[in-house]
Parts: C-alpha cells; structure tokens; sequence
C-alpha cells in the first residue's frame, strides 16, 4: 500500500466512513451518459450517486481499507466507460459518413465494431441506410463482413466464456443470422 492510499483511508476512517460505495453500471450501447460516467467511481456514502433509474446500475460496499483495490477497480470500470463513449462516437460518425464517404465510414465502423457491436445498432443502421446499401453491393458485402467478423470476435472475449456455452452458441449463432439477413 502506497503512503497516498493510507492517508485516504485514514482520512475516511477519521471522518467515520468504514465503507464506501462503488457504482457499477451495465455498460451497453442503451447505457446513458451520465450512468457511463458514474461507473467504477467510489463515494462515502451511497446516496451521492445521481442515477437515473431507467439505467441498470449497482451500488456496492466495500470496507475502507480496501480502497486501492476498488480504486484499481475503478480505473478499469472508466477506462470501458470511456470506450464505449469512443465507440458510439466512431459508429456515428460512420452512420453519418456512409452516403458521401463509405470508406471513411467503413473505417469509422471498423473502429467502433472492434470496441463492441449490438445488433440493435445494426438495425437502426439498416433502417436509416438500407435503401443506399442495397444499391450499392460492394459497400453492403463488405459491412456484412465487418459486422459478421466482429460478431464472431465478440463471443471469443472472457466475459462470454462465463455464459453456458450452448446459450453462447446460440446467441451468436442467432447474431450472424440477422447480420445476414438485415444485410443480405
């Protein structure tokens, strides 16, 4: 423990806080800003996290002294936060690139697919494009082999190895068939 985390601690522990609290939030593409920017922070007393109740979040307690692991937590928890942010700002930014610079947007697309990709996204994606997509063939083959090959990295990650891996399967197997289908 580094002398800068024992003075936190002590300086909770001589304003009486034997716990704080760390946030937890669902990181995903629906996540509010606001609920993104509480994720991993750590306060003294629980009612100080300002969040609304649409958002799924968890508020925890952990004893005092173990603070610089929530701290290190905590950094990890607003670093995905921050990525998520970057990856909606690249998908929108390819979202509004694609009918004058499907290159760029393919590129922008690229970016933000590596961080995540959330069939919903690929659905308003089709809803807003489809008709300019199907027009143009090679643009469309070549976001459903974008989205497909993203899809497919997305269940190799850790946290679907925890999932069963028969609802794994099925889920990306369902995810690849309406990438397919919406992009067909």
């Amino acid at each position: 423990m580094s002398p800068f985390d024992f003075l936190r601690i002590l300086g909770h522990l001589l304003r009486g806080h034997l716990q704080l609290y760390q946030c937890y939030t669902n990181v995903t593409w629906r996540t509010c800003e606001g609920c993104l920017s509480w994720h991993g922070r750590i306060v003294s007393h629980p009612r100080a996290f300002a969040i609304p109740d649409a958002c799924v979040h968890e508020v925890l307690a952990f004893p005092v002294w173990r603070l610089p692991e929530y701290r290190a937590k905590g950094e990890r928890m607003r670093a995905r936060a921050e990525e998520e942010l970057r990856r909606r700002g690249w998908w929108q930014e390819g979202l509004d690139l694609l009918p004058t610079q499907p290159a760029a947007a393919l590129a922008r697309f690229a970016q933000a697919v590596a961080v995540d990709v959330y069939i919903p996204e690929v659905e308003a994606l089709v809803a807003r494009h489809g008709a300019w997509l199907r027009e143009r063939p090679e643009v469309r083959a070549a976001m459903r082999d974008l989205l497909v090959a993203a899809w497919k990295a997305k269940f190799a990650k850790e946290r679907y190895e925890r999932q069963p891996e028969e609802a794994r399967l099925a889920q990306e197997g369902w995810g690849l068939a309406r990438i397919q289908e919406l992009l067909a």
